[in-house]
């Protein structure tokens, strides 16, 4: 059985929306994080496409999760309806004339399985578990993601002389430049969006729990702890939301976040992000 324990989600920024959205419904549970908008005003009617497109998976997933399968096919086909579903949406908006206006998020789900879990990834959100073995395992983001973003900071902020990067012309040129090479066929990089062919590069592992297990599944902001701050390893940070509880973990982070607001230790683009956690326990 795949029970939630507790779970949080902090806006990065408390004067604009929250683009993560995360949910757990009997054996199955996900994160999905949109990926900040490029493109202002936004072209759906909601406050960001980010958010908007991050529901339109979250609401894919609520209305089967009663009824799916556990199986990386099921949850393959639920990513690709949404994503067909999304966009004949955003089409009726007026859709995307550059590349780099599509929305787009990241997004893992997990279903319980008689060895442990499987599960599915686009993008850079990850999953943290420990087992009653005392194993730690992780999955979830491609190789070398967080020092992706780092080096490319640590290189606008050389111009830009902030963290605050979003509003330097410079920087919002060459972060375009990259999201237009998203879900390209024959590329390197997929998240979830309007190309309905995301669902087939969606990555499937499986983790192998002797139960009772603990599991956190994060957006790539608060799973930061681990991948940007170093402050834990992965069964670390599960221990420490056991111990200590997510709120407190909150704290942390964001923390180590207004001592560094200006990226000098930890280069990034924004001086904090969405950041969305679900702990659960599998019995």
């Amino acid at each position: 059985m795949l029970t939630l324990i507790e779970a949080i989600s902090l806006a990065g920024d408390r004067n604009k929306q929250n683009d993560d959205v995360a949910g757990a419904f009997g054996s199955f549970a996900w994160v999905i994080d949109g990926a900040t908008d490029l493109v202002s005003p936004p072209i759906s009617p909601w406050a960001s496409d980010a958010a908007w497109i991050a529901y339109q998976l979250h609401d894919e997933f609520n209305r089967n999760a009663p009824h799916t399968e556990v199986s990386a096919h099921r949850i393959r086909s639920l990513i690709w309806q949404a994503s067909v579903q999304a966009k004949m949406a955003f089409d009726k908006f007026g859709g995307a004339d550059e590349r780099w206006k599509s929305p787009t998020a990241s997004v893992l789900a997990v279903g319980e399985t008689g060895d442990g879990l499987i599960g599915l990834d686009l993008g850079d959100c990850r999953c943290f578990a420990s087992d009653s073995d005392g194993g730690a395992h992780s999955a979830g983001s491609r190789d070398s993601g967080t020092d992706d973003e780092r080096e490319r900071a640590r290189e606008a902020s050389k111009r830009a002389g902030s963290a605050a990067l979003l509003r330097d012309p410079d920087t919002m040129t060459m972060l375009r430049s990259v999201r237009a090479q998203h879900n390209l066929s024959g590329g390197h990089y997929w998240v979830f969006g309007l190309q309905s062919e995301c669902a087939d590069h969606a990555r499937v592992w499986t983790l192998p729990l002797k139960r009772p297990a603990h599991v956190l599944l994060c957006t790539d902001g608060f799973s930061a702890l681990v991948d940007r701050y170093k402050v834990y390893d992965a069964g670390g940070l599960v221990k420490a939301a056991l111990d200590k509880g997510l709120q407190e973990l909150g704290r942390e982070l964001r923390a180590i976040e207004t001592a560094d607001a200006g990226g000098a230790k930890h280069p990034r683009f924004k001086s904090s992000d969405d950041a969305t956690a679900l702990l659960l326990r599998l019995t």
